[in-house]
């Protein structure tokens, strides 16, 4: 359960180009030229941070997918408004993996509260499979809500 975790949590959050294209309201096409010209400039390879997903019409298409520096480092050229839209973004992107680690703690928390009070107290054998079970779809839970809100996925 750790190695997830920290796996889930230590991992840099993201923001793809065409995320920054609908924050900004730029055309996708422009934040992608934007995105090559400065990796590009920084003597980085582009395909590292290409990534391709299904458009509308179920067509291939590339995208970049930013770490923060590379997206702060992107939006900087751009209006003030437009870095303010991708900076409150960002600290959204914060906020939802602060909550879903603390969630994430409490259910460990709980996990461990139940295994120690089963051994003090003898509970049943049955009981306590009720507790991990209930405690371990709720873990999933939050790990498949994780996976949602931040785009990551573990298998």
């Amino acid at each position: 359960m750790e190695l997830i975790l920290s796996d889930l949590f230590n991992s840099d959050l993201k923001m793809s180009s065409r995320e920054i294209a609908e924050l900004t309201g730029k055309e996708h096409k422009n934040v992608k030229r934007d995105c090559a010209l400065m990796l590009n400039e920084l003597e980085v390879d582009t395909l590292r941070f290409e990534r391709i997903y299904l458009d509308g019409m179920n067509r291939q298409q590339t995208e970049y997918v930013l770490d923060e520096e590379l997206t702060l480092t992107l939006v900087t050229g751009y209006s003030v408004k437009l870095r303010n839209a991708v900076i409150k973004r960002w600290k959204q992107l914060e906020n939802q993996t602060v909550s879903l680690q603390d969630e994430i703690n409490k259910i460990c928390a709980k996990e461990n509260f139940d295994k120690a009070l089963g051994s003090i107290h003898g509970k049943g054998l049955a009981e306590r499979k009720k507790t991990k079970k209930a405690n371990s779809n709720v873990f999933q839970s939050l790990l498949s809500q994780a996976q949602l809100k931040l785009g990551l996925r573990y298998d």
